[in-house]
């Protein structure tokens, strides 16, 4: 074999491992892409913002597609995903706390007002707290 031959193959195995690992990073990418993609939909699932969520699921399921198009049966089961989600609670508390407050503080001016008496207040007061 002559040194002329040795250089092309010693050329062509540098050029193959070139090729590999490119071949390598992309597939090694895409996998990261999507352990990430999949990731930010769990933690979009466990909070209380369906968009993110419905958006995050959009993503993830676009790019298991490939074509970055949604079959029915990826929206069907982005759907059953959102049910399990945990529902705002806390806005829904905090508005009924200042429903209860305001009812609270309006009966009390009519108490002081002198137009309900000490056992209508109480009573009206029971019926407020009790709800």
């Amino acid at each position: 074999m002559d040194s002329k031959n040795m250089v092309l193959y010693g050329l062509a195995a540098i050029a193959g491992f070139f090729i590999l690992r490119a071949l390598y990073r992309g597939i090694r990418g895409r996998q990261m892409l999507q352990e990430r993609l999949l990731k930010e939909y769990r933690q979009a699932l466990n909070g209380i913002d369906r968009p993110i969520a419905l958006a995050a699921g959009r993503a993830y399921f676009s790019f298991l597609r490939g074509n970055n198009e949604l079959a029915q049966i990826d929206e069907q089961m982005i759907a059953n995903d959102m049910k399990a989600m945990p529902q705002e609670k806390s806005q829904s508390l905090q508005e009924d706390s200042n429903d209860i407050i305001s009812k609270l503080e309006r009966l009390a001016k009519l108490k002081e007002q002198g137009v309900l008496n000490d056992a209508e207040f109480y009573e009206q007061k029971a019926k407020i707290l009790s709800l």
